[in-house]
């Protein structure tokens, strides 16, 4: 997660609904911190996904090369 101020990826917790910046000091809610990094997951889970599937197709070509 980054700040959607400075850009910083060190938060410190509140109360538990509230965490803030140790960057910029930036109060917001745990919610809106998800919400703003939104796009920012969503592009790391697809290139997870990516390298999971290119790993998993190279392992089962080293499986099935050894039955021909």
């Amino acid at each position: 997660m980054q700040c959607p101020t400075c850009g910083g990826s060190d938060f410190t917790e509140g109360d538990s609904e509230v965490v803030t910046c140790s960057r910029c000091e930036r109060a917001m809610t745990k919610s809106t911190l998800l919400s703003e990094n939104g796009a920012r997951i969503d592009e790391e889970v697809e290139a997870l996904k990516a390298d999971v599937l290119r790993d998993v197709r190279a392992d089962f070509k080293k499986m099935f090369s050894k039955w021909k």
